[in-house]
C-alpha cells in the first residue's frame, strides 16, 4: 500500500506505470493468496492523494492535462480532419458530407411484430408488446420514431427515412493496450452515442445546411474520457468542413474521492481516477450551456445534489479552458472535393412542370449536368453534383419565381449613373443599385457612373440575391454586396468582369477583322474593273 501511494504520488506517474505497478503487486498478492486486496490498496492511494491536494501526474485537483489540437491534419480529399489530445488520450476525426441518398437507416430499438392475441398458450417474448400488437400500434410507433429522428438531425421533413447527422466512433483494443476484440461492444456503443448527443444540437438543420454529415472518431489512444476527446475533435473536423454549426463544443470529465462523509472533485481525471475513483461525471456543452452529460456513481447513496453542482461549475470552466484552444475559424467554403449544393425553391403547385411525365423532365436534367435532384413537397429542389450551378439556372428557367432571398444568376444589360440594370429568369429584368455591387470602399472622379464602370461591365455574369419584389410594380431589387461577408475581396465578381472584358475585345477584334476585309475585297474588285 505504501508503495502504491508513493508511486501514484509521484507526479510522473504514467498509465503504463501504474498498469505495471498494478501486475506487480497482483503477483505479490497471488503469493500471499491476498490478491482482492490490489483494488483497495490502490483505491485507498487515490482517495488519500487526492485529499493531499496530489495527482499522479502532478496535476492540480482544478488543472485540464496538456491539450494539442491539429485541423486539417488529412489530405484535403477529406472534407474535414482535426487530430486532437488531452494527455495520453489521443482522438483522430473525419467528417464527410454527402447527399440525401447517405442518410443512416435507422431502426427503432422496439421490434414490433404482429401477433395473434388469441393464442394464448404460445410463449411470448419479455416486453413485446405482446396484447397490443397490430397495425395500428406499428404505425404509431414508427411515427413517433420519425418525428424523434427528425427532431434530432433537422430533418426538415424530407430526410425522414434516416439520420441526416451520425457518427461512428472506433474504440480499438491496442487504444487501452488490449489484444483486438471480437466486434464492437457496449463501450464503444456507449462512448459514441454520447459523442453524438453531445454535438447534435449544434448541427444545422437540413434547410440551412443540406448534407447529411458523417463524423467519424478513431480513438488511437486512451487514458480518460475519450468520447469527450472525440467531441472536442469532432467539432473542430466539422469546422474544418465548412458546417456552420450554432457553437463549438467540448467536453471533460469530473471525478470524485470520499473520505468519511468529506468529498473532493478532479477534473479531467484520467484512466486511473475513474476506475479507483467514486464518480465519472462527463459534461459537454458550448460557451452558453450543456448539451449532454453522462454520470457514472460507484459511491453508495449515491452523490449529493450540492456536490453535483459544484461538478458542474467545475466542468463548466474546464470546458471553456479546453474551448479557448480548440475553436478555430470555420471554413467559409466546403473544399472542392466535396459534393456541390444548390437550392432552388419555387412554387410548390408546379412540381409537376419540374417532374414531368413519368419523370422525364428530372431525369433529363440529372443525365444532361450530371446532379442528384431531391425534391421536396414545401417546394425547395436541391441539386448535387459537379454542375450544380448550370442544373440550377435549368430549374430556375422552367419553374422558380424571383423571391426574396433567392439566389439566381444575372447577367449585367446596361450601365446607368445608379447602377446597373440586369436580366434574371426568363427575360426578367432587375435593378441592382451601386450601393449593392460591393462592400469595398470603391470612389471614383466621375461619382457613381464611374464606379458602376469600375466594378462590372456589359455581359459580365455574376450571382444575385434578391433583396425585394414590388409585386404590384413589378419592379425587383437585387444585391450582390450581401452575398459577399464583410471585409471579404469580392474575387469572382473581379474575375466576371475580366472576362466579360475580353470577350468584348475579342468581339471588337473580330468586327474589325471582318471590316478590314471588305476592305479589301472592295480594293480588289476595284482593280478589277479599272482593268476592264
Amino acid at each position: 500500500g505504501e508503495t502504491a501511494i508513493k508511486t501514484l504520488s509521484s507526479g510522473s506517474s504514467s498509465k503504463d506505470e501504474r498498469g505495471y505497478l498494478e501486475a506487480k503487486l497482483k503477483q505479490d498478492m497471488v503469493d500471499a493468496e491476498e490478491e482482492d486486496m490490489v483494488y483497495g490498496i490502490f483505491k485507498n492511494a487515490i482517495r488519500e492523494n487526492a485529499f493531499n491536494d496530489v495527482r499522479s501526474d502532478g496535476r492540480g485537483l482544478d488543472e485540464i492535462r496538456e491539450l494539442t489540437a491539429v485541423a486539417p491534419c488529412l489530405p484535403d480529399q477529406v472534407h474535414g480532419s482535426a487530430y486532437f489530445s488531452r494527455g495520453e488520450t489521443q482522438v483522430l476525426s473525419s467528417c464527410t458530407l454527402g447527399i440525401p441518398e447517405n442518410v443512416l437507416m435507422t431502426r427503432h430499438p422496439y421490434e414490433v411484430k404482429e401477433f395473434d392475441i388469441k393464442g394464448d398458450d404460445e410463449e411470448k417474448p419479455v416486453g413485446s408488446l405482446r396484447a397490443l400488437g397490430g397495425d395500428a400500434l406499428a404505425d404509431d410507433l414508427e411515427l413517433r420514431r420519425l418525428e424523434a429522428d427528425k427532431k434530432l438531425t433537422g430533418a426538415g421533413g424530407r430526410f425522414v427515412d434516416g439520420k441526416t447527422f451520425y457518427l461512428h466512433y472506433d474504440f480499438p483494443g491496442y487504444s487501452v493496450g488490449e489484444k483486438a476484440g471480437n466486434g464492437i461492444g457496449r463501450r464503444e456503443v456507449g462512448h459514441g452515442n454520447l459523442a453524438e448527443k453531445s454535438l447534435i444540437p449544434v448541427i444545422p438543420k437540413t434547410e440551412d445546411f443540406p448534407y447529411v454529415i458523417r463524423l467519424t472518431s478513431e480513438v488511437m489512444s486512451s487514458n480518460g474520457s475519450s468520447s469527450m476527446a472525440s467531441v472536442c475533435a469532432g467539432t473542430m473536423a466539422l469546422l474544418d468542413a465548412g458546417v456552420p454549426i450554432l457553437s463549438p463544443v467540448a467536453g471533460v470529465s469530473v471525478g470524485l474521492a470520499e473520505r468519511g462523509g468529506e468529498f473532493k472533485l478532479l477534473t479531467d481525471i484520467t484512466g486511473t481516477e475513474d476506475h479507483f475513483g467514486e464518480m465519472d461525471f462527463k459534461v459537454a456543452g458550448t460557451t452558453e450551456g450543456i448539451t449532454s452529460m453522462q454520470l457514472d456513481v460507484k459511491l453508495a447513496g449515491g452523490v449529493p445534489v450540492d456536490v453535483l453542482v459544484e461538478a458542474l461549475e467545475k466542468a463548466r470552466v474546464g470546458r471553456l479552458h479546453i474551448l479557448d484552444q480548440i475553436v478555430q475559424e470555420r471554413r467559409e467554403k466546403i473544399k472542392h472535393t466535396a459534393p456541390m449544393v444548390e437550392v432552388v425553391r419555387y412554387d410548390a403547385t408546379r412540381m409537376k412542370d419540374l417532374v414531368g411525365p413519368g419523370g422525364a423532365v428530372i431525369s433529363q436534367i440529372e443525365a444532361a449536368y450530371g446532379v442528384v435532384m431531391d425534391l421536396s413537397q414545401d417546394g425547395v429542389a436541391l441539386i448535387y453534383g459537379g454542375k450544380a450551378k448550370q442544373a440550377r439556372n435549368a430549374v430556375n428557367e422552367l419553374v422558380a419565381d424571383v423571391e426574396e432571398g433567392g439566389i439566381y444568376e444575372g447577367v449585367i444589360l446596361e450601365l446607368k449613373d445608379f447602377g446597373c440594370v440586369v436580366e434574371i429568369l426568363r427575360n426578367k429584368e432587375a435593378l441592382l443599385h451601386v450601393s449593392e455591387i460591393s462592400n469595398a470602399d470603391v470612389s471614383h472622379p466621375s461619382g457613381n457612373a464611374g464606379v458602376v464602370s469600375e466594378l462590372v461591365a456589359v455581359g459580365m455574369k455574376i450571382d444575385l440575391v434578391c433583396i425585394g419584389v414590388d409585386k404590384v410594380r413589378g419592379h425587383i431589387k437585387m444585391s450582390r454586396a450581401k452575398l459577399v461577408k464583410d471585409g471579404k475581396v469580392d474575387t469572382e465578381l473581379q474575375e466576371a468582369r475580366l472576362k466579360a472584358l475580353e470577350e468584348y475585345t475579342t468581339e471588337e477584334d473580330d468586327e474589325d477583322g471582318e471590316d478590314e476585309e471588305d476592305e479589301d475585297e472592295e480594293d480588289e474588285e476595284d482593280d478589277a474593273d479599272s482593268k476592264k
